[in-house]
């Protein structure tokens, strides 16, 4: 496994609240993180790519430090994961941007953080947040001086205040060998498969994602909801000889509706969705010991409409076996009560042991080969031609459907259209039968979703435009003769009054 963040890294830490996440937003220019007046909403690393005067990097947000070193009193439950976690990102940074807050000055938990950056040894620019006018601003210098780092540029996201200073600091502090090296590296590399990691709460998903990456790279605990933005991880992983770059995006369980009672909650919800639209791909997991609920049934359908490529991993099959459940009753239960989605393959594994972990890599490998598929039109043919022949369509109507001929559009998904007689004619069941058909035939065990247009074929009449004008003028003289015969027939009838 080898990670694809080749660029050089920019970190942004500091302690929760003080404007990290909208920093983090202002530069990379749209809204990945969640930011919220509640404190300590951002738990995972999140990264994003960034530049400022042509030179290329990647920014990272982190959560905030709100614990010491020492302290053990009152310490939240991922308080001490994210510690480790943001120690883990200074160490790997080339430049760290530390927020700090104008408006409550210096902190005990500043001069925290500031101690776990000197003994860190790298460059840092301290980025004097909050500073919403000039009396804020002119005093940051003097105020955040005496936490032994010399370069303070204020800055206000509400503002957008000192967002270009502030980069010009972090750029002239960048490696150049280093970002000539990611550059050359990142227009080499191949393009990453986008694949979404999406289920419910607490079924294992960042414990996936940690798995396929081989290592802590998203916090996991036992606390369902842990995870809050939709965070994508890259990564390049080989099986079998073939190498696979994929950006993981580990999102955050979806809940019911009803069941979604904070603001940030709200956001995480958007987010995920977010992350299915965006994806080229999904890893939907399900939990082997709470088998396709209601809710299950729900996501399902979110990625069905969204027309992404599936596939269906169950999660802690490890419990289930102990239990004495059969992989064959599981996969029926699911298909079961996932009909819609019998299309997807489904892998059973334990993400906590890693038993089958690697059956999905083979599963991605082979649904990437086959979102590049082509289907030549005169195999089409052949293939509807031979169906039709073997399985003739119902009458529906008192014109029974007759399909003249189909073509592919692209892929992926597989998008078909069929010129047929009447659209109104094609039984559902029959168009569900064809799908079935062309992805049987063209793309076995992959989970894509297969797309069929049925388009009516054009009247002659109205092809080209100088036959609409014939049409039009013979319309006319229809029209023309037809007034002539009427107007004759009322002579006729008032000539026979008495």
């Amino acid at each position: 496994m080898t990670t694809s963040e080749s660029l050089p890294m920019v970190a942004i830490v500091g302690r929760p609240n003080v404007g990290k996440s909208a920093l983090f937003n202002r530069i990379v220019g749209r809204r990945i993180s969640i930011v919220h007046e509640e404190s300590g909403v951002t738990r995972d690393r999140i990264a994003a790519a960034a530049a400022h005067a042509g030179r290329p990097f990647t920014l990272v947000d982190t959560g905030g430090l709100g614990i010491g070193r020492r302290e053990t009193r009152h310490v939240g439950v991922f308080d001490g994961l994210i510690r480790d976690q943001v120690a883990a990102i200074v160490d790997e940074a080339a430049v760290l941007i530390w927020v700090v807050d104008c408006q409550t000055g210096v902190t005990p938990q500043d001069e925290e953080v500031a101690a776990l950056l000197r003994a860190a040894g790298r460059p840092v620019v301290v980025a004097a947040n909050k500073a919403d006018n000039e009396a804020l601003a002119s005093a940051a210098a003097t105020e955040f001086s005496r936490l032994g780092f010399p370069v303070i540029c204020p800055t206000s996201c509400t503002h957008t205040r000192g967002r270009a200073e502030l980069l010009d600091l972090v750029v002239e502090r960048l490696p150049r060998a280093t970002d000539d090296r990611g550059a050359g590296a990142a227009a080499a590399a191949p393009e990453a498969l986008k694949l979404a990691v999406v289920g419910r709460p607490n079924v294992g998903k960042s414990s996936l994602v940690n798995r396929l990456f081989g290592g802590e790279r998203v916090i996991v605990s036992e606390v369902a909801g842990t995870t809050r933005d939709a965070v994508d991880v890259p990564v390049t992983l080989h099986t079998g000889g073939v190498e696979l770059p994929l950006v993981l995006i580990d999102t955050a369980g979806l809940r019911r509706r009803r069941q979604i009672s904070t603001v940030v909650d709200f956001f995480s919800m958007a987010r995920t969705q977010e992350a299915i639209r965006r994806s080229d791909a999904v890893l939907l997991v399900l939990d082997a010991t709470a088998l396709a609920t209601a809710q299950d049934s729900a996501i399902a359908r979110l990625v069905a409409d969204a027309r992404k490529p599936c596939i269906i991993v169950v999660n802690k099959w490890d419990l289930a076996e102990a239990e004495g459940v059969s992989r064959k009753a599981i996969i029926e239960q699911v298909y079961e009560r996932l009909s819609f989605m019998r299309h997807a393959p489904m892998q059973l594994i334990s993400a906590l042991t890693g038993d089958h972990v690697t059956t999905i890599l083979g599963a991605v490998v082979h649904l990437r080969e086959q979102m590049k598929v082509t289907v030549p039109t005169s195999v089409l043919n052949q293939f509807l031609q031979d169906l039709v022949a073997r399985t003739p369509p119902p009458a529906a109507t008192n014109r029974r459907f007759k399909i003249f001929y189909g073509t592919m559009l692209g892929n992926p998904p597989p998008r078909f259209v069929l010129f047929a007689n009447d659209k109104a004619a094609c039984p559902p069941r029959y168009l569900q039968f064809i799908e079935n058909q062309i992805r049987e035939a063209f793309f076995p065990q992959t989970g894509l979703p297969i797309i069929i247009e049925v388009r009516q074929r054009a009247d002659p009449s109205e092809g080209t435009g100088a036959r609409r004008a014939a049409a039009g003028v013979q319309r006319q003289r229809s029209a023309a003769k037809k007034a002539i015969a009427r107007h004759h027939e009322r002579k006729k009838g008032w000539r026979k009054r008495p």
